[in-house]
């Protein structure tokens, strides 16, 4: 059973909706777990909002569950996919960011396109602030 199950709209405001649902977990997950998971959620669904195309109707899903004592996380929505970044963002740029983090923050994480995009990651339950 999921600890979330969001349905947001496309739309800006769905950010911050996704990044504080994560609020009432920290009885089970550590705080710097819940930072990282914050960030990447924010992230993700920023790219949802801003790149699938999705019409108003169109929803973008946030999971999460405990699978194998980690934090396992997907964004999903109907947008088209994308072009996989060819190297890191450019340094000074203000966007971009958002694969290159969740492949430097995650444990583990992937991408399933299948007609739909999903992106997924996980993070341990239990991680150290000071890493």
């Amino acid at each position: 059973m999921p600890l979330l199950d969001l349905r947001l709209p496309p739309r800006p405001r769905a950010v911050p909706t996704a990044r504080h649902a994560f609020d009432g977990l920290s009885d089970r997950i550590s705080e710097a777990s819940l930072e990282d998971a914050r960030l990447l959620v924010s992230e993700l669904v920023t790219n949802s909002v801003r790149h699938a195309g999705l019409a108003p109707s169109q929803l973008i899903t946030v999971q999460a569950e405990i699978i194998d004592n980690r934090l396992h996380v997907e964004v999903r929505d109907e947008g088209g996919g994308f072009e996989w970044p060819s190297g890191p963002p450019d340094p000074l740029a203000n966007e971009g960011w958002g694969l290159f983090l969740v492949a430097r923050l995650a444990e583990r994480w992937g991408l399933v396109d299948d007609g739909a995009t999903k992106v997924w990651f996980e993070l341990p339950l239990q991680r150290d602030l000071a890493r």
